[in-house]
């Protein structure tokens, strides 16, 4: 307490704690004393991987409601015939023809103009971080749609094709599973994709949960011997098809019941697949209500077109 304090206690004007003012000095001292970092450490979310896992098309454009796409056939064989013939076999195709819904997804942003205030006294890009919030809540929305479609908006995904086989593993339950065993259920699984495409499209990349992924990765091939040699490792060295295994946050519960993983063995090519995108993110200028101001971003999107569902493969069970 200081000299005033102590004099004004003496002559009972006041009582020593209502004149005691150094919890309020100390307060305002500490405040002084804090150093806050230029550096902000912010949530931090999974990567984004639809976009690097299947193809992205851009080119139906913005105004398009809908994407026809057509596939043709061919049916006859030719003969051997004799000089002179006249009954030549006759060929012939034939076109199918599919249709995809494209929808909409939307978010957007407001502030006031005391929020610009703050913002601008604080030395905070409040609208920057609530732009880069938006288009992340759109690629957020994306990425779902890529793995597994939007059954309200009739968007399909790559996870959970109608039309894609699934193939059971030889061993699978990879939580007790050895590294030989793992690999055989890999092997198993992209040799059954060129089988049942005839190798006419090469299955190059198969995706994996996490979970599923780090076992196959960790997992060592042998007790003895080259113990240095993982499951992961030795299938990409045994298998002539696969040359990329890549691990999706999003397989975790990918499986036919929504309970467990999900494994994708594909051809990753544009011609067998492609994650139709007509509209990016745009964001439009920002729209004055009252004193506030709302910002509003759009994107167009027609979900995971499988042209050959052959070849692509589903497996469950590990």
């Amino acid at each position: 307490m200081n000299y005033l304090g102590l004099l004004l206690t003496a002559v009972g004007a006041f009582t020593e704690a209502e004149i005691r003012m150094d919890d309020k000095y100390t307060a305002v001292l500490e405040k002084q004393l804090e150093y806050v970092k230029a550096k902000t450490y912010d949530v931090v979310y999974p990567e984004f991987k639809a976009r690097q896992l299947i193809p992205v098309s851009n080119e139906a454009g913005a105004g398009a409601e809908t994407i026809v796409y057509r596939q043709w056939d061919s049916f006859g064989i030719a003969q051997i015939i004799s000089n002179y013939a006249d009954d030549f076999p006759m060929v012939e195709t034939l076109a199918e023809e599919f249709t995809q819904k494209i929808q909409s997804i939307g978010a957007g942003f407001s502030y006031s103009v005391q929020d610009l205030r703050r913002a601008a006294m604080s030395g905070v890009p409040l609208s920057e971080r609530k732009a880069r919030a938006t288009r992340r809540a759109i690629e957020q929305k994306i990425e779902d749609i890529g793995a597994a479609g939007d059954t309200n908006g009739g968007l399909p995904g790559l996870a959970n094709n109608v039309n894609v086989s699934l193939v059971s593993p030889v061993t699978g339950t990879w939580a007790s599973a050895t590294g030989a065993q793992m690999v055989a259920d890999m092997l198993h699984f992209s040799s059954q994709v060129a089988v049942a495409c005839k190798e006419t499209f090469i299955p190059d990349t198969i995706v994996l949960d996490i979970a599923s992924y780090n076992r196959l990765a960790n997992t060592r091939i042998s007790t003895s011997g080259d113990t240095n040699m993982t499951a992961l490792n030795a299938f990409l060295e045994a298998s002539p098809y696969v040359t990329s295994v890549i691990s999706w946050n999003k397989l975790a519960t990918a499986n036919a019941a929504g309970t467990g993983p999900r494994a994708l063995c594909y051809a990753r090519t544009p011609d067998v697949l492609s994650f139709e995108i007509p509209q990016e993110y745009e964001q439009f200028p920002p729209q004055q209500d009252n004193l506030a101001f709302k910002v509003p971003a759009h994107a167009r999107v027609g979900g995971v077109l499988i042209y050959y569902p052959v070849a692509v493969g589903y497996m469950d069970g590990l």
